[in-house]
């Protein structure tokens, strides 16, 4: 039943990961899913243009690139597609980042530069307006942290299965 679907985003952010430069990465991924469907669209892991601060800075910057570039355009190529809206929830697991997204504004990252500042305007726009929809994600379950960091033997295992398998469709459906 294709009435069930929605497109499912991931952003994620390694705070500073680069030793070289101080910059972060941001991971993006996007499925499809439902309660029987679970379709990766897209994947990206991509070197931040600008230092952050603070890791909820970096997941900022994440955020929005997922939105803009990923989230938005998915949303209406696969309304199209289907003939109907498809919702967009956009799945975060950093709290500060969804409260200062919530709320547009935190004092303690007053200072942020020009460009993080225009991120932040936009998703608190996007997401006041009810047209999108955010989640509280367990860490265990964010998608992109594959996109953003190396893993262990251990770790590998699960962090594929988010993306490979109906794991996640699983937990989001």
């Amino acid at each position: 039943d294709s009435t069930q679907l929605r497109l499912s985003l991931f952003a994620d952010a390694d705070f500073a990961g680069c030793r070289k430069t101080a910059r972060s990465t941001t991971g993006v991924f996007l499925a499809l899913v439902g309660p029987h469907t679970f379709l990766p669209l897209s994947a990206i892991s991509k070197r931040q243009t600008a230092v952050s601060h603070s890791t909820p800075e970096a997941e900022l910057v994440a955020a929005d690139h997922a939105v803009r570039m990923e989230g938005l355009p998915a949303t209406n190529l696969w309304s199209t597609l289907l003939g109907r809206e498809v919702g967009l929830v956009f799945c975060e697991d950093n709290e500060t980042c969804i409260r200062v997204v919530e709320t547009g504004k935190n004092p303690t990252m007053r200072h942020i530069g020009r460009t993080h500042e225009v991120d932040l305007a936009f998703l608190h726009e996007r997401f006041a307006g009810g047209d999108l929809k955010m989640e509280t994600t367990p860490s265990l379950r964010q998608s992109a942290d594959i996109f953003t960091k190396s893993f262990n033997g251990n770790d590998w295992p699960h962090a594929r299965a988010l993306i490979c398998t109906g794991t996640l469709a699983e937990a989001y459906a």
